[in-house]
């Protein structure tokens, strides 16, 4: 599903295709070139490969999600590499099958869920 909502890429990633450049990801994206060879520690752009994974934010940042029709927790979760407790702790989410479209949930860049 389409999230025009989001304002970082829906998925946290991109796995490369044969025919990818940095240059085209970055600009498909709505990133910058500089951000993704510091957010993936790439020294050289023109040395990515078919199947390597592209992180398309900062993975040290929390990043926000729009929920959309047919989301879960779990496969939110799952799209951006996160545990779907740690999803559920940092939004105060008292029962995790009770998101709702249009609603804002933070992705933490680290683990908070504890025990």
């Amino acid at each position: 599903m389409s999230n025009p909502a989001v304002p970082l890429p829906a998925t946290g990633t991109h796995v490369v295709v044969a025919g990818d450049t940095l240059g085209a990801i970055a600009q498909k994206h709505g990133v910058t070139l500089k951000d993704l060879l510091r957010w993936n520690a790439i020294s050289n752009p023109d040395l990515i490969q078919i199947g390597d994974t592209i992180n398309l934010a900062d993975p040290g940042v929390d990043m926000t999600y729009v929920v959309v029709k047919g989301d879960t927790v779990s496969e939110i979760a799952e799209r951006f590499g996160k545990r779907w407790v740690d999803i559920a702790a940092v939004n105060k989410l008292e029962d995790v099958n009770l998101i709702h479209v249009g609603q804002k949930l933070t992705i933490p860049a680290q683990g908070v869920a504890r025990g």
